[in-house]
């Protein structure tokens, strides 16, 4: 089988306004990914994949819940990373204008997620927002699961009381003590919301079937779960990423409460 490089969690801005970025954004993938390269574009209490999508510039195929761009062998599958009462999941292949309810129990969005044919992941789980401690005591939820991040390039900026520098040493043992109890593969990815970050952490999977989407998500299921040997995969620390990611939402919380629309 063809192996390709996979960067499945990256939100490529901060905030909104995507104009002109579509054909950058393409041959940044191209170049970081290589030939083949995968990323997934996650929502966030937005639309950003279905924006994104929508731009001027490369032909594309579209299957419903990806993109496929022939010119270069890129394909782009949509996700949507969901809050729910005990933190933030993600979750890829979701089709075109279909969100998961936000605000919901764990073990509710799961359901839903399955319901919807989605790929369940656990996106930085010992980190803000992660979901890693409720897990560790609610084991039977693990079963929902396709794949954990074990590395998240975004994860490793230390807030006192709030998210510690080590969540992905913490991930990555974690796994190791659960791998062989459940069908569970394990995930690097950049969690970037610029386009410098894409790439800056990917896993090595096999190349997805694109016939239509059920195919996709399928190959691409059975892929991420038989992924739980990490080590040859690129891990980056994306601190620099982290901290503009970090000060771009506190403006934007200042000038929410200040009353002015951004």
């Amino acid at each position: 089988m063809v192996k390709i490089k996979a960067d499945l969690h990256n939100h490529l801005k901060t905030l909104s306004g995507m104009n002109g970025l579509f054909n950058k954004t393409i041959d940044k993938i191209s170049f970081s990914l290589d030939v083949g390269g995968l990323m997934g574009l996650v929502n966030y209490e937005d639309k950003r994949y279905e924006s994104f999508i929508g731009l001027k510039g490369y032909n594309r195929e579209n299957l419903g819940n990806a993109i496929y761009i022939p010119e270069k062998d890129i394909l782009i599958i949509k996700g949507q990373e969901i809050p729910t009462k005990q933190g933030d999941l993600l979750v890829l292949g979701l089709d075109e204008n279909q969100y998961l309810q936000s605000g919901r129990s764990l073990e509710d969005t799961f359901k839903e997620a399955k319901d919807n044919n989605g790929i369940i992941i656990t996106d930085h789980p010992f980190y803000f927002a992660g979901v890693g401690y409720y897990l560790k005591r609610n084991p039977r939820l693990l079963e929902y699961l396709d794949g954990m991040e074990i590395h998240n390039g975004e994860a490793n900026i230390w807030i006192p009381k709030i998210a510690p520098a080590n969540a992905n040493k913490i991930s990555q043992e974690f796994y190791e003590e659960i791998k062989n109890n459940y069908d569970m593969g394990a995930i690097s990815c950049s969690d970037g919301h610029s386009l410098y970050e894409i790439g800056s952490s990917y896993i090595f999977l096999e190349k997805p079937n694109i016939e239509n989407s059920e195919k996709l998500n399928e190959s691409l299921r059975k892929s991420i779960r038989g992924h739980k040997d990490f080590y040859q995969d690129k891990q980056t620390n994306s601190n620099i990423g982290a901290i503009d990611h970090i000060s771009k939402l506190v403006g934007l919380k200042v000038l929410q409460k200040l009353g002015i629309k951004f």
